[in-house]
């Protein structure tokens, strides 16, 4: 014994020593080295995941350049017109005319005309070469008469071809009409009829104007000269004889006259571009916290690059952690954790499994906290699925509340080494308590699947409210959902690791009464065909025990699971216990006292021998040992002094148990001698409320003075509330029916 002590005082230290260095191996691996400084250019690819730390917004210069570039691409040219092109047409079509009109003008002829009128023969006669003096000669001189030519146009022909020197580019039908025009005025202004000429010559300046004032650009000068010629301009007040030829001839003359008045202005249009760019303001981009900025092997744009730069994600973190600092504080915590539980959990410390358990547990949670660096590499909000709660389950399942709670500061501390994540440090505390206080009363499997949901739950708002606080709103929803899943799995891994856990530590979990109180355990079922009449008293008891727990904050589970397993003694030898007797003859009647005594208290070693043989665990298999103590056997007690007289040792009456320590054993203890009580009493007279809570007060109090609940530390409060449960309990079980007139039928002593 003493070398087991002493190998259970090594366990302890060695336990600690071990979980140091296992938690302080688990914190520290990985971050050793510092992180190598990252370069980054535009265009190549990025050395790994960036996420945005905090809110940043970037200015895009690439979308900003290209939106500057289409609202310049979108503005006009701008065109002016040219006012001196404008006026050359007009004054070409002006000239033209007026070419046409000199041409028509009557023109002076070079000399005057001369007419000479011969005279009449001279007559001579002839003489004498002697002329006489006297002889008269008769001369006749020549007469000459000058008659002037009035002014006349040079001929039309003339006219004609002088136009056509001075303007080739006009056709000759166009020429010979405007020609004619021209020579026709004089006889219509002689005939008093109005000059046509001046009439077809503002018509052709009016059609120019209108064609200059719309603007004629360089490219629609083809069109204009076009429309001209496809549709010429009607002149309504022309005769109809020279309406068309004239018209056609002012659309041709228009047409030669006609150039472009609007031209590009180069300046005006780069200006209006330049000022169209300028209004386009700075494109920005922004990055959420929590979001990635550009992910691993894809090429790194220009704002990208700019927000790494703003949020300081190219520098090293952190200086390179200091490694012996984390262990030095992983070795701190742990030895904190495990003074804590010496101190406040001493008779869990008491047994070495249990420290050495608890120390798996700190490893277990230190693994745990290295979850969120393995899965949030691409979002930050995957670090909600970190599993916080797989410790509560574990901690309130294997050992209880204290130590559950006492497991939520631990993993928060590892995991702010692991992750230096606020957010993540709050969430685990907050996540490895909340399923304590739903696992550690469950009573079925319902429960304990409900209490994984609503443990789930309880995370999801949890997770997106501390995301919405440290990393913005943006990541409510995802946080919350990852939040939900990490309580999800949280649960499922911890219904299938508890029973691996229970089994190497020999420690009865919710589960494993879940399983023992199931009807169809065989040891129950044992119970029930050997001695169904101890089987419905365990179930009775059960029931008790049940509602007793609950009353006093002791564990239902257990307590039912102890009462439905502590009479499985009985089975060996049931004909000689009272409720098994059914129709038979009491094998008692035969026997001695002491004989009779030895096979009552034999039901205890029995009962622990079948329990060891059913694998029942021993913290069910104490409720075997302990529900009678050391209590008195009174009725054999009574017959042994009615046999011997007062030379009896009351001692060999007594069961050699062991006197109830916990909560659940003096429930197991008292709840069974109160249900084989009342049913005593039950079968002696009709059970009244008085009459059953005097009973109950009756037999707590005797083993009260029995000194049979002196080693446990329920208090007299407590058991005011276990009586109160059981009187209730047994009033209820226990009712008065109302009799039925005539039924059951009396039995008829002739056959009907």
């Amino acid at each position: 014994m003493r070398l087991l002590a002493r190998l259970g005082t090594l366990v302890r230290p060695a336990t600690m020593f071990v979980t140091v260095g296992l938690v302080a191996v688990i914190l520290v691996w990985g971050q050793e080295e510092a992180p190598a400084p990252i370069e980054l250019q535009v265009g190549e690819g990025a050395p790994r995941t960036f996420v945005a730390t905090s809110t940043v917004e970037v200015v895009d210069e690439e979308a900003t350049e290209a939106a500057r570039q289409a609202a310049a691409a979108a503005v006009a040219d701008v065109y002016r017109t040219d006012t001196q092109a404008t006026e050359t047409v007009l004054s070409i079509i002006a000239v033209l005319f007026s070419d046409l009109a000199v041409a028509a003008e009557p023109v002076e002829p070079e000399a005057p005309a001369t007419t000479t009128t011969e005279p009449p023969p001279t007559t001579e006669i002839p003489t004498t070469v002697t002329t006489a003096p006297g002889d008269e000669t008769t001369t006749t001189e020549a007469a000459t008469t000058t008659t002037t030519e009035p002014p006349q146009p040079i001929p039309r022909t003339e006219q004609i071809l002088l136009i056509k020197a001075s303007y080739p580019l006009l056709e000759d039908e166009t020429i010979a009409a405007l020609v004619d025009l021209v020579n026709d005025d004089a006889e219509r202004i002689a005939a008093g009829e109005t000059a046509l000429f001046p009439v077809v010559r503002q018509e052709a300046i009016d059609i120019a104007e209108d064609y200059l004032l719309d603007g004629i650009r360089p490219t629609e000068l083809d069109e204009a000269r076009t429309d001209l010629v496809t549709r010429p301009r009607p002149l309504v007040l022309l005769p109809d004889e020279i309406r068309e030829p004239t018209e056609r001839a002012v659309s041709d003359v228009v047409v030669n006259a006609l150039q472009a008045n609007e031209f590009r202005d180069d300046a005006a249009t780069q200006l209006a571009r330049l000022e169209a760019s300028a209004a386009v303001e700075e494109l920005k981009r922004t990055f959420g916290a929590g979001l990635v900025i550009v992910r691993e092997g894809d090429p790194v744009t220009a704002p990208a690059l700019e927000a790494i730069e703003k949020l300081g994600l190219l520098e090293p973190e952190v200086e390179a952690a200091p490694t012996r600092a984390m262990a030095l504080v992983a070795l701190l915590v742990v030895v904190l954790a495990f003074v804590f539980m010496a101190r406040l959990a001493r008779d869990t410390w008491r047994h070495p499994k249990m420290v050495a358990l608890f120390g798996l547990l700190l490893v277990i949670a230190a693994l745990t906290s290295r979850v969120p660096e393995l899965v949030s590499r691409d979002r930050i909000e995957l670090g909600f699925v970190l599993p916080a709660a797989l410790i509560g389950y574990l901690a309130a399942n294997l050992f209880d509340v204290r130590v559950a709670v006492l497991m939520a500061l631990p993993l928060p501390a590892f995991t702010a080494l692991a992750t230096g994540d606020l957010a993540l440090v709050v969430f685990t505390a907050a996540a490895a308590l909340t399923p304590v206080s739903l696992v550690s009363s469950v009573a079925s499997r319902t429960q304990l699947n409900l209490a994984v949901v609503i443990s789930a739950l309880a995370h999801a708002p949890l997770a997106g409210a501390l995301a919405w606080l440290f990393y913005g709103s943006e990541t409510v929803v995802l946080s919350a959902v990852w939040g939900f899943v990490g309580g999800i799995v949280s649960g499922v891994v911890a219904l299938g690791v508890l029973p691996i856990l229970a089994a190497a530590f020999g420690i009865t979990t919710t589960q494993t009464l879940l399983d023992l109180t199931d009807r169809n355990h065989p040891a129950l079922r044992r119970i029930e065909e050997s001695a169904p009449g101890t089987f419905n008293h365990s179930i009775m008891v059960g029931n008790l025990a049940d509602r007793a727990s609950r009353a006093v904050g002791a564990n239902p589970l257990l307590a039912r699971a102890m009462a439905y397993f502590h009479d499985l003694g009985k089975t060996v030898q049931s004909k000689y216990f009272v409720e098994n007797q059914f129709g038979v003859t009491n094998p008692h009647d035969r026997l001695p006292p002491e004989e009779s005594a030895a096979i009552i208290r034999s039901h205890v070693s029995e009962g622990l021998r079948l329990a060891r043989e059913f694998r029942i665990p021993p913290d069910v298999a104490q409720g075997i040992l302990t529900h009678h103590g050391t209590s008195l056997m009174r009725f054999f007690s009574h017959r042994a002094e009615e046999f011997y007289g007062d030379d009896v040792d009351l001692g060999e009456y007594r069961h050699r148990g062991r006197k109830p320590k916990t909560k659940e054993m003096v429930i197991l203890m008292l709840a069974d001698a109160t249900e084989a009580g009342t049913r005593a009493l039950v079968q002696s007279e009709d059970p009244t409320s008085e009459s059953i809570r005097e009973l109950v007060e009756g037999i707590i109090a005797e083993k009260v003075e029995d000194g049979q609940l002196e080693e446990s530390d329920v208090t007299f409060g407590e058991l005011t509330r276990i009586k109160e449960a059981f009187v209730d309990s047994l009033i209820g079980y226990y009712h008065t029916r109302i009799p039925y007139p005539g039924f059951p039928v009396p039995r008829t002593t002739q056959p009907v």
